[in-house]
């Protein structure tokens, strides 16, 4: 067995580009309204998530713009999908909400 055989053994496929759905018109309207009048930087961040995909941005670079691992963009390019823009929404938690030291 030389290098070449080695080296053939070790190659890996490339995963294939993963791509939000075409959006309309309406839904790219909703998005940037969201996007707009929400004060929850995660919903904002979902948000362009979303439209970065619609615009064929890659999962990594999204990953690299939004400060998110790419198993986070895939779950909510996933998420929006399946449930649409209110998929982007927080779910409801258990427990106390988290006390902030910052002044609000």
């Amino acid at each position: 067995m030389g290098i070449e055989s080695e080296a053939t053994r070790k190659q890996v496929s490339m995963p294939e580009a993963r791509y939000i759905r075409n959006l309309s018109k309406g839904e790219e309207k909703a998005l940037c309204e969201l996007y707009r009048r929400t004060k929850n930087a995660d919903v904002r961040t979902r948000c362009q998530m979303i439209l970065l995909s619609a615009q064929e941005h890659g999962v990594s670079e999204i990953a690299e713009l939004t400060f998110f691992n790419e198993d986070s963009v895939l779950y909510w390019l996933d998420r929006y999908e399946i449930q649409g823009l209110s998929g982007l929404e927080d779910r409801p938690r258990s427990g106390r909400p988290p006390k902030s030291e910052w002044p609000m």
